[in-house]
C-alpha cells in the first residue's frame, strides 16, 4: 500500500518507513533522526496551513457564488411579483374593456332610443303646430280686416264697419256682423290701427272682399281696404308671396293664397 503524498512531492509512509528503519540503527544516530521529525512535522504544518488558506479561498469564492446566487434569486422572486402584478393589470385591464364595450353598447341603445324619442317628438310637435294653425286660422276665417280707417275718441268699430257696408251696397248688414274692435294698442306715429271684423258667414265675407277688390269700389272706399284676418305665419308667407303672385296675375294666371300657401293654376309654389 503506497504512502500519502504531501503537496510537496514527499512520501508521507515512506518517510515514516524510514524513521523506523532509522531508529533500528545505532544511538549515535539519535539526534539526526530527531532532526529530521521536526523538519517532517514543520513541512506537515506548512502543508496544513496551505491547505487552511486554499480551503479559506474556495470558503470565500463559495459565499461570493452563494451571495450572487441568491441576489439572482430575490431578482426572480421581484421579478414574479412584477409580473404577477403584469397579470393582475391585464385582467384589470380586459375587465375595463368589457365593461367599456358594454357601455359603448348602451351609450349606442340609448343614442337610437334618443333618436327615435327625438324624431317622435319632432313628429309629434309639428303634428302639434299643424293643429294649432288649423285651428286659429279656423277662427279666423270669419274676420275680415279693415286697415285705413282714422281713428276717433269714442268711436263704435260697428257702425263704422255698418257704413261701409252700406257704402258699400251691402244691405241688412246688421244681421252679418258679430263684432268688431281695434288691434292692439294705439300707434304713437298716429297711424290708424286695423279693425278686425268678425262676421256670421263665410259666403258673406267672400262676396265683401271680392267686391271690396273692384275698382268702382276701391275709388269709393277712398284708400280703406278691406282683406284677409291672416294669421301671423301665413301673413309673413303672403308678403313672401306677393312678388310672385303679381307676376302670374300680369300672365293671366290663376292665383290663389290659401292657408299659407300659394297656388298657381292649382299648383303649390315654394315660398324661399
Amino acid at each position: 500500500m503506497s504512502g500519502t503524498q504531501l503537496r510537496s512531492g514527499k512520501n508521507l509512509s515512506g518517510s515514516i518507513s524510514s524513521e523506523k528503519s532509522e531508529n533500528k540503527q545505532p544511538k549515535g544516530r539519535k539526534k539526526t533522526t530527531c532532526d529530521d521529525e521536526s523538519a517532517m512535522s514543520a513541512e506537515v504544518m506548512q502543508e496544513l496551513k496551505s491547505m487552511r488558506s486554499e480551503l479559506c479561498g474556495q470558503m470565500a469564492q463559495l459565499s461570493d457564488r452563494l451571495s450572487k446566487i441568491e441576489c439572482v434569486v430575490s431578482k426572480i422572486d421581484e421579478i414574479d411579483k412584477i409580473v404577477s402584478k403584469v397579470l393582475q393589470i391585464e385582467e384589470s385591464a380586459a375587465e375595463m374593456k368589457e365593461s367599456l364595450e358594454s357601455l359603448n353598447t348602451r351609450v349606442g341603445e340609448l343614442e337610437n332610443k334618443t333618436g327615435d324619442s327625438e324624431r317622435l317628438f319632432q313628429k309629434t310637435n309639428q303634428e302639434f303646430f299643424t293643429r294649432i294653425m288649423n285651428l286659429e286660422r279656423y277662427s279666423r276665417d270669419y274676420n275680415i280686416r279693415i286697415i285705413g280707417v282714422e281713428e276717433e275718441e269714442g268711436e263704435d268699430c260697428i257702425t263704422i264697419l255698418h257704413n261701409y257696408l252700406a257704402t258699400l251696397g251691402f244691405q241688412d248688414v246688421a244681421a252679418e256682423v258679430e263684432n268688431a274692435h281695434r288691434t292692439g294698442k294705439r300707434n304713437e306715429n298716429g297711424r290708424p290701427r286695423h279693425i278686425i271684423a268678425k262676421l256670421y258667414s263665410r259666403p258673406f265675407k267672400r262676396r265683401l272682399l271680392q267686391i271690396a277688390k273692384t275698382p268702382d269700389k276701391k275709388a269709393i272706399l277712398n284708400g280703406v281696404r278691406f282683406v284677409e284676418d291672416f294669421t301671423h305665419n301665413d301673413f309673413e308667407a303672403r308678403k313672401k308671396a306677393l312678388p310672385i303672385m303679381q307676376k302670374a296675375f300680369e300672365e293671366g294666371k290663376k292665383v290663389k293664397f290659401t292657408k299659407g300657401k300659394l297656388y298657381v293654376e292649382g299648383i303649390v309654389v315654394p315660398l324661399m
